[in-house]
C-alpha cells in the first residue's frame, strides 16, 4: 500500500515535474521558433538588402563598363580624327614643298634668259632719225627758205641777157637724231643710218660724240653734237654723212654774197660778179663745205668753210 501510495505520488510528482518542463519546453520552442524566424526575415531582408545592393554595384559596374568603352571608342576615334586630320597637313605641306622648288627653278631661267639674250627682249629698241626717209623733204621746191648743203662747180653758174645769174645746185641734207635717243644706245638696240639698220653691240660716249661698235675703224659707227639738241653721223675727219635730196636751179639775188672761209688766214667775200669771175681751185664747191641759202626762192647768200 505504502508501495501503491509512494508509486502514486512519485507518480503524480513525476507527472507534475514533466508538466512543468513540457511548458517549459513549448514556450523554449516557441521563443526558438519566434527568433528563428526574426533571424530568418532579418536574413531574407539582409539578403534582399545585398541582393539589390549587388545588383546597384553590377549596374553601376555596367555602367561603368560601358562608360569605359564609349569613352574608349571616343578616345580611339579622336585619335583616329587626330592622325586623319595630320594626314592632309602633311599632304598639303608636300605639296607646297614640291611647288617651291619649281617657282624657284622657273625664276632662274627667267634671269638666265633675260641675262644671256637681252637683244631678243621687249626693251630693246629702234631709232630713227627726226629727218630719216618717212620726213625727207624730197621736193627740192620745199627748200626755197633754207640752208642747204649743196655741190657745184664754177660752169653750173650761167649769167642771163639781163646781167642776171643763175646758178644750178645739188642739194643734199644728212640725218640727225634726238641727242637723247643716241646717248641712250645699249647693246641689242638699232639705230637707223639712211635707212641701213645698224645693231648696237657696243656702244660708248666720248666728249661729243657716241661711238658705235667700235667706231668707224672697226666697221662701226659715230654720231657728233653740235650743241647738244641733236646728234649727226660723222665720218672720216667729222663729215656728215649725206643724202642727196635732189638738183635744182636758182637766181642769184641782187644783194648776193659768197664768203669763202676755205683759207682760215684770209677769208673773203664776193658779189655776185665777182664770184662769177672765180675758176674752180683745189677746195672745190662740195656738200662738206659748202652751205646754200635761199630766201623767197633765191640764192641769197653762199658760204665755203675750211675743211681738214
Amino acid at each position: 500500500m505504502k508501495k501503491y501510495l509512494l508509486s502514486i505520488i512519485l507518480t503524480a510528482m513525476l507527472s507534475m515535474s514533466l508538466a512543468g518542463c513540457g511548458m517549459t519546453e513549448n514556450e523554449s520552442s516557441s521563443d526558438s521558433s519566434g527568433e528563428k524566424t526574426t533571424q530568418t526575415e532579418e536574413s531574407a531582408a539582409t539578403e534582399a538588402v545585398s541582393a539589390e545592393t549587388t545588383k546597384e554595384q553590377e549596374k553601376e559596374v555596367s555602367t561603368e563598363a560601358v562608360t569605359t568603352e564609349a569613352e574608349s571608342e571616343i578616345s580611339t576615334e579622336a585619335v583616329t580624327t587626330a592622325a586623319e586630320s595630320e594626314v592632309p597637313t602633311e599632304a598639303v605641306t608636300t605639296e607646297a614643298e614640291s611647288e617651291v622648288p619649281t617657282e624657284v627653278v622657273t625664276t632662274e631661267a627667267e634671269i638666265e634668259i633675260s641675262t644671256e639674250a637681252p637683244a631678243e627682249t621687249a626693251e630693246a629698241k629702234e631709232v630713227f632719225a627726226l629727218n630719216g626717209p618717212m620726213a625727207r623733204k624730197q621736193n627740192v621746191s620745199e627748200f626755197n627758205n633754207a640752208k642747204v648743203p649743196a655741190s657745184f662747180t664754177m660752169n653750173d653758174l650761167v649769167q642771163a641777157g639781163d646781167g642776171t645769174y643763175t646758178l644750178t645746185v645739188t642739194l643734199y641734207g644728212y640725218e640727225y637724231f634726238s641727242a637723247k635717243d643716241i646717248t641712250a644706245l645699249t647693246a641689242g638696240d638699232t639705230v637707223y643710218c639712211l635707212g641701213t639698220p645698224v645693231k648696237v653691240e657696243t656702244a660708248e660716249i666720248s666728249g661729243d660724240r657716241v661711238i658705235i661698235n667700235g667706231g668707224i675703224e672697226n666697221g662701226g659707227r659715230v654720231f657728233r653734237t653740235n650743241d647738244n639738241s641733236v646728234y649727226y653721223e660723222s665720218g672720216m675727219n667729222s663729215a656728215k654723212s649725206y643724202y642727196t635730196i635732189g638738183v635744182n636751179t636758182y637766181t642769184l639775188a641782187e644783194d648776193f654774197t659768197m664768203t669763202d672761209n676755205a683759207v682760215m688766214e684770209s677769208p673773203k667775200t664776193y658779189t655776185a660778179d665777182e664770184f662769177a669771175a672765180l675758176s674752180d681751185d683745189v677746195y672745190g664747191f662740195r656738200n662738206r663745205n659748202t652751205i646754200v641759202n635761199t630766201t623767197d626762192g633765191v640764192i641769197s647768200s653762199i658760204v665755203r668753210n675750211y675743211t681738214p
